[in-house]
C-alpha cells in the first residue's frame, strides 16, 4: 500500500515538472515579428512587431504606436540632421509597456512619398488605413486584448494617422496620444471629429522648442475636440526639447489615458 502511494506521488511530481516549462513559456515577455500574416487592399503583405508582456488570465490593454516621417535624406538637411522620426526604440515605450502589462503593436509603414525633396515613409492615410486596421483587429483576435482598452499613439505624422484611425472607428478606440501634431487634412485644415463626443480621450502634447506651426495645430485641434464634447488635455512644453517623443512622460500619458477614455 505504501509502495503504491509512493508511486502515485512520483507520477504526480513528474507531471508537475513536465508542466513547468510550458507555464513559463506562456508567462514570458516576447517580441514577435508579424506572427499572423496581413495583406492590405492593394495585395501587399504588411509587417509589424508585437511586444507581448507576461500574460496571465486577465485581458490586457493594447497600444499601437506610429512613428513620424522617416527618411535617410533628412541627414542632408541641416535643420533635420538630428531628427529621427521617433522609432519605437527611442520612445521608452517598449520597456514601459512590458513592465505595465500592455501589449504594444508597432506597424511598419510601407508606402513611400516625397517630402522636402526626399523619399520618405510616413503614413499615407488612404493607402495605410485598411491594412493597419486589419493588423489591429488580428492582434485583438489572437491575443488576450481587452476590447475596452485599445489605444493609439503617434508622433508628428504618426499622430495625424492616429486621429484618422480613431475617427474612422470612433467606438473602437478608448484614447489616443497625439504628440506634436493634430487632426489635420493634407492641406493643413483643422478637422472636426467624425462624431460628437465623448468617445475616445485625446491627449495632445508638444515639447519645448517644437515647431510653432505644429504647436498651433495642437492647440486648435484640442479646442475642436473639446467643443465637440470629447475629454481632452493639452500638455505643453515637455522635455526633452524639440520635435521628439517625450519618453519621460510615458507614465503621465498612460495615467491620463486611463482617466479620459470612454467610461464603462
Amino acid at each position: 500500500m505504501a509502495e503504491r502511494a509512493r508511486l502515485i506521488l512520483l507520477l504526480a511530481i513528474s507531471a508537475a515538472i513536465t508542466m513547468i516549462p510550458a507555464c513559463r513559456r506562456s508567462s514570458t515577455a516576447k517580441i514577435l515579428n508579424t506572427p499572423h500574416p496581413i495583406v492590405d487592399r492593394f495585395g501587399n503583405p504588411r509587417t509589424y512587431r508585437l511586444f507581448l508582456p507576461r500574460m496571465g488570465k486577465k485581458p490586457l490593454p493594447l497600444l499601437a504606436y506610429f512613428h513620424g516621417v522617416r527618411s535617410e535624406g533628412f541627414k542632408r538637411i541641416p535643420a533635420l540632421k538630428k531628427y529621427t522620426g521617433a522609432p519605437i526604440e527611442e520612445t521608452g515605450l517598449i520597456s514601459f509597456c512590458r513592465v505595465n502589462g500592455i501589449i504594444l503593436l508597432v506597424p511598419d509603414a510601407l508606402y513611400e512619398y516625397q517630402f522636402l525633396n526626399c523619399t520618405a515613409k510616413g503614413w499615407v492615410i488612404e493607402k495605410e488605413m485598411y491594412g493597419i486596421e486589419k493588423m489591429i483587429d488580428s492582434v485583438a483576435e489572437h491575443y488576450p486584448v481587452s476590447r475596452q482598452n485599445i489605444y493609439l499613439a503617434g508622433l508628428s505624422a504618426g499622430a495625424v494617422f492616429s486621429h484618422f484611425l480613431a475617427n474612422h472607428r470612433p467606438y473602437f478606440y478608448n484614447g489616443i496620444i497625439s504628440h506634436s501634431q493634430a487632426y489635420i487634412s493634407e492641406q493643413g485644415t483643422i478637422l472636426e471629429p467624425a462624431v460628437p463626443g465623448p468617445q475616445f480621450g485625446v491627449i495632445f502634447a508638444y515639447n519645448k522648442m517644437d515647431y510653432p506651426e505644429l504647436i498651433a495645430f495642437c492647440v486648435a485641434s484640442e479646442q475642436k475636440y473639446r467643443q465637440a464634447g470629447y475629454r481632452t488635455v493639452l500638455l505643453k512644453d515637455l522635455s526633452p526639447p524639440w520635435h521628439q517623443w517625450s519618453g519621460e512622460n510615458n507614465r503621465r500619458f498612460w495615467r491620463l489615458l486611463q482617466k479620459m477614455g470612454r467610461q464603462p
